[in-house]
């Protein structure tokens, strides 16, 4: 009796809450729900129109003993006002003309009234781009390890150069008239019009299936608003990685704190990078080559870390046991230790330990494979 008198406690908040689950919808039903809504104006219009050639057409059979064809076409002129003569037989006697008289006066409400339904539907309620939006939130659920762009800037812009020469896929999101007016120009390919700190909007955009998450919003607290809003979907910060900007250290600091991987503050960035160029006075062509492997922008070569974990089957092996050079066409240039020292003096004789961090540099593809594979190996 106890158990069964706490199971009618818990009914009534268990039932509120089934509730709350079914008003949760995805933005893919919501437009699907706004496109048949929209659809659902022309029932009247249709039927009436329907009616109103049925009547006509079997109107006008009986007056000429038959024929469907001069029928349905002397409907259809009268209907709409076109007029080009008594077409159908029997139409010139003075019963025909009486029938025309009337299929005109009602004629001319039923198309009237559904010229203009027609054009509110498709024009006021924009039902081509709702249309265009449906087809392209079904295209989003089938990506996966994409990006996210939360916000439309000069910055997004300028990521999104290289996210296309490397052939990654990315959604962005951004509610704001003048951001979804550049989107357009650009034909960005996939974009959600909606604020980037909604959940229905990060879930839309495939946040559950993605693999970074950019917070590019123009102030702090909506890049709060998206971090915190995307941790609570992905709360694992190696499944989904966030990067985001911020104005100071303290800021980048807190967004850090909040859940992104990563913060950078764009002021310092540009200042350390002028200083490296007038500190190694840089005009040669290696110079400016890591310089642009470090930053993204050489599409030759990349450089990426792989972190050993403890038990790994690959720690206590050597370097060339792995034979990554000749298997994926990779080169480990060097090795993170666990405390943070850089060893760059390796070789194949080199050992691999427990937390290293093995830095590989290779051509776009082959570094995919060979992460793709060691990913699994070192979990």
């Amino acid at each position: 009796m106890p158990a069964l008198s706490r199971l009618k406690k818990l009914r009534k908040p268990l039932k509120k809450l089934r509730l709350r689950k079914k008003r949760e919808k995805t933005l893919l039903e919501a437009y699907q729900n706004r496109l048949i809504e929209s659809l659902k104006e022309l029932r009247i219009p249709l039927l009436l129109l329907h009616f109103s050639l049925s009547v006509g057409t079997i109107g006008y059979m009986i007056l000429s003993g038959g024929n469907f064809i001069d029928s349905i076409y002397m409907t259809v002129i009268t209907i709409g006002t076109i007029g080009f003569g008594e077409i159908a037989k029997g139409s010139e006697t003075p019963m025909g003309r009486i029938f025309t008289t009337f299929l005109s006066l009602m004629g001319i409400g039923v198309f009237t009234t559904s010229v203009t339904v027609v054009v509110r539907v498709f024009l006021v309620g924009d039902l081509v781009n709702l249309v265009k939006y449906i087809r392209m939130l079904s295209s989003i659920e089938k990506l996966r390890d994409h990006v996210i762009i939360c916000g439309y800037n000069r910055t997004s812009a300028w990521l999104i150069e290289p996210l296309k020469k490397r052939k990654l896929e990315f959604v962005v999101i951004d509610h704001r008239e003048e951001a979804i007016k550049y989107i357009q120009m650009h034909n960005i390919k996939y974009f959600i019009p909606e604020e980037p700190y909604k959940k229905t909007a990060l879930t839309s955009a495939g946040i559950e299936r993605a693999r970074y998450l950019i917070a590019n919003m123009e102030s702090e607290a909506e890049n709060i608003a998206v971090i915190v809003t995307a941790r609570l979907l992905r709360p694992n910060k190696e499944d989904l990685l966030i990067y985001s900007t911020a104005p100071t250290d303290g800021s980048a600091k807190k967004l850090e704190e909040l859940g992104a991987n990563k913060v950078i503050v764009p002021d310092k960035l540009v200042a350390n990078r002028v200083f490296s160029y007038m500190l190694h006075e840089t005009r040669g062509f290696v110079s400016d080559l890591f310089d642009r492997i470090a930053y993204g922008e050489e599409a030759e070569l990349e450089i990426v870390e792989l972190k050993v974990r403890e038990g790994s089957p690959i720690v206590g092996k050597f370097l060339k046991d792995l034979d990554l050079r000749k298997t994926y066409g990779v080169t480990v240039i060097g090795i993170r230790k666990e405390g943070g020292a850089l060893e760059l003096t390796i070789s194949g004789d080199t050992k691999i330990e427990d937390g290293d961090t093995l830095l590989i540099l290779g051509k776009p593809v082959s570094v995919k494979k060979a992460v793709e594979f060691y990913k699994e190996v070192l979990r």
